[in-house]
């Protein structure tokens, strides 16, 4: 069949099992087919209002990704060409559609979010708690009124001048889903925190210690100002991230099956948190990898950049599973999501999501794995797509 009337059934929805494959395969052969399959999906959004928002879900991602075209032409060539449904679409349809049909109720999702934590919340070295709201909040004070922190051109800056009598006590910072925050510590290091994690440090870093060291629990990029004579140390459950100054990812969630260190500027040394020798030493765009499940710890090659994209909110999808893509979906919209299929876990996706909502995010995503979705709430379902019987 003439390709052109193969997309007009893809976008009425009525395309067989082997019509899709004909589609895919050709959609995949030339980049000028890739091409024609976008213009034209672009051209028919209005008929498909029900199916997905194509103005919104693909004009936000294809202006954004034409204006880095350039710089990114290196890498991923597929990504710097079209809208991120496409890449998925290539890469994901073939994975799927073999399990499309052999449903298992099955819940991905092994914890529930934290319902009480709606807000950016600050424990306080005296106990107490605030709550932050990032766009009114200025200044950050203890029960008895001493100001701890303050609010700078939407960072949230901690220590003081009082050389005298300096505070050396710990405060922790905790991060709900869907949010993020960016912070300045006492010694001038920038920190941003990701959604559903949480951060302890020293109101100001002790003048007597040797280090400076902080704890967190989740995601954090920083950018560590340089003190030859006292390293940062970031410690996190399963490893220690040990640096004098350089801009480094860290992501070490409670329920992720490895915790990740990837190095952007600088050097790093990281090694396990129960074992203080045989560090492994990083050199930009390395990243260090600790395994939860066989507590393994190696290097691999990365580019770096895409480590650190969520503190632009934007979430690269590069070679991802299901299941590693739900956690961050969850964290990012701040729901939890369950599915009924079985085959769904191991489909490796590769795009971009830049500003999209959760619904235009999940629709490209069901473009190339023919599933259906729901969300009702904070819960997201997803369940087969019945397939169409044509000849």
């Amino acid at each position: 069949m003439n390709p052109e009337k193969l997309i007009d059934k893809y976008l009425e929805g009525s395309l067989s099992i082997r019509e899709r494959f004909q589609l895919n395969d050709w959609v995949k052969k030339d980049l000028k087919n890739l091409n024609i399959f976008k213009d034209k999906i672009k051209s028919y959004s209005y008929v498909i209002p029900l199916h997905f928002d194509t103005d919104k879900a693909f004009e936000k991602f294809y202006n954004q990704i034409q204006l880095k075209k350039q710089k990114r032409l290196q890498r991923l060539k597929v990504i710097s060409i079209a809208a991120s449904f496409m890449v998925l679409i290539a890469l994901g349809f073939l994975y799927n559609h073999f399990e499309v049909n052999k449903t298992s109720k099955h819940t991905l999702s092994s914890k529930e979010t934290n319902e009480s934590l709606k807000h950016i919340q600050i424990i306080l070295p005296d106990g107490s708690q605030q709550i932050i709201d990032k766009k009114s909040t200025e200044y950050v004070k203890t029960s008895n009124g001493k100001l701890v922190a303050s609010k700078s051109d939407d960072i949230i800056v901690f220590g003081n001048e009082n050389k005298v009598e300096i505070d050396t006590s710990i405060t922790q910072i905790d991060i709900p889903y869907g949010e993020k925050i960016r912070l300045k510590l006492s010694d001038g290091t920038l920190v941003w925190l990701n959604s559903g994690t949480s951060f302890r440090f020293p109101q100001n870093f002790d003048p007597n210690s040797n280090t400076r060291q902080v704890e967190v629990k989740g995601e954090a990029y920083f950018e560590v100002l340089s003190d030859q004579h006292k390293p940062f140390i970031v410690n996190t459950p399963s490893v220690n991230i040990k640096v004098l100054g350089t801009h480094f990812n860290v992501a070490s969630y409670a329920n992720d099956h490895s915790t990740k260190t990837t190095l952007m500027e600088g050097k790093v040394h990281v090694y396990k948190s129960f074992q203080n020798e045989n560090a492994l030493e990083l050199n930009p765009n390395q990243q260090a990898v600790f395994k939860k499940t066989d507590l393994s710890l190696s290097i691999n090659n990365v580019e770096a950049k895409n480590f650190n994209s969520w503190i632009d909110n934007v979430l690269v999808v590069d070679g991802l599973s299901f299941l590693e893509l739900k956690e961050k979906l969850e964290r990012r919209y701040n729901v939890i999501i369950t599915s009924e299929i079985d085959g769904l876990w191991n489909t490796v996706y590769r795009g971009e999501f830049h500003d999209e909502s959760l619904k235009e995010t999940l629709q490209t995503i069901a473009l190339s794995s023919h599933f259906e979705f729901e969300i009702d709430g904070k819960h997201v379902r997803i369940f087969n797509k019945k397939p169409t019987i044509n000849s």
